[in-house]
């Protein structure tokens, strides 16, 4: 059983995460905003001599990116796989004061989540980063904006959620450690 103070602790580790979350939802923002002002000055709003060859690179890219997203999120963070390979991540140091096998399966559990979320969100971000490039090296405004908008759809539907993680927690908690496949 895991204690309550251990418990909340597992618990506040979720608002760690939902800080990184809002970090990168406010950095595409952030792009938008760099590439309009670098473009409303002429001396930088120069279409580059291979812009259109940098944008058939890129939207592979975006395409490449899409595919591992949904790789990565079938993959590794699937409840199962986040509980059956939680033992190969390493302990958040606030997660190190745990007490007896459940509540040290429980941080090993909670460690997974985090580190896999912030995976996942810079996988997402790489899509806007490929708009930010897109509207700086050829001006494709519209491309910066549908990769930016994908992003922040992709990393709303991936907010970490409090009743994920308690799942999660709870899993961990009743069932016994699980060794690698």
């Amino acid at each position: 059983m895991i204690r309550p103070e251990f418990r909340k602790l597992l618990m506040d580790q979720r608002g760690a995460a939902v800080i990184l979350w809002s970090f990168f939802m406010i950095s595409i923002v952030i792009y938008i905003v760099i590439a309009e002002n670098v473009l409303a000055n002429s001396k930088y709003a120069q279409g580059l001599s291979f812009a259109e060859t940098a944008r058939i690179v890129l939207w592979f890219l975006v395409l490449v990116d899409l595919g591992y997203y949904f790789f990565w999120k079938k993959r590794y963070l699937a409840p199962q796989a986040i509980l059956h390979n939680s033992q190969k991540t390493k302990l958040f140091r606030a997660l190190q004061e745990y007490k007896g096998s459940v509540e040290e399966r429980a941080a090993a559990v909670v460690s997974t989540f985090v580190t896999r979320k912030v995976v996942i969100f810079a996988i997402i971000e790489a899509i806007a980063v490929y708009g930010l490039v897109l509207a700086i090296v050829g001006r494709y405004l519209l491309d910066q904006y549908l990769l930016s908008a994908l992003s922040l759809a992709l990393l709303t539907l991936e907010y970490p959620t409090e009743r994920f993680l308690e799942k999660l927690v709870r899993e961990a908690e009743g069932s016994p450690p699980q060794t690698g496949r």
